[in-house]
């Protein structure tokens, strides 16, 4: 996948994850807590978990500047 479609998904994630935060009347945390345990049940599902958590445990915290803000 190029870079301008990594991209163009990101993009429209954010976009998905708007519009449910509003349609359903929810914080960002809590809907981020019911999409991760989805993306958990789909790794496992697909036997992909155990890197999925690999790849978690290993995010890093950085911090958006106090200007930026996700697409």
């Amino acid at each position: 996948m190029t870079d301008d479609k990594l991209a163009k998904l990101a993009f429209e994630i954010d976009d998905i994850i708007a519009a449910l935060s509003i349609k359903h009347k929810i914080e960002p945390l809590t809907l981020t807590s019911v999409i991760l345990a989805r993306l958990v049940l789909a790794n496992d599902f697909t036997g992909s978990g155990d890197d999925f958590r690999k790849i978690m445990s290993n995010i890093p915290d950085p911090r958006l500047p106090s200007n930026e803000a996700v697409h």
